[in-house]
């Protein structure tokens, strides 16, 4: 099975359920990095479809932690043996280190998803 396809399982079983208005906007963001992936570098595509999938995974009621739903989600996704550069690519969505800020977790964002 691709990453691609377990990524939508995934952010379907966590979100569906749970937080159908943010499941919506989780299915529209992964059908438009479908669409535009043929578009980008071969190389990432399949990581950036990967990405759209679970970049609000941190949102799930189960794998909160901090609260700051993109460090929540990239961490949790690399415990359970995802990618570190998707992780990172979660943890840093949204200009998420503005968010890390205002929660006093820019540093803890910063040193654990340097981008690189």
């Amino acid at each position: 099975m691709s990453d691609i396809v377990r990524a939508a399982q995934l952010a379907a079983g966590k979100l569906a359920t749970a937080l159908p208005r943010r499941w919506q906007h989780v299915q529209a963001v992964g059908t438009k990095a479908a669409w535009i992936g043929p578009i980008v570098d071969p190389a990432d595509a399949d990581l950036l479809v990967t990405a759209a999938w679970l970049h609000d995974i941190g949102y799930a009621p189960d794998i909160v932690d901090t609260g700051l739903y993109s460090l929540d989600g990239a961490r949790w996704l690399l415990t359970n043996g995802w990618d570190r550069r998707l992780a990172g690519l979660v943890a840093n969505h949204s200009c998420a280190l503005y968010e890390a800020v205002e929660r006093g977790l820019a540093e803890v964002l910063a040193s654990e998803w340097r981008m690189s």
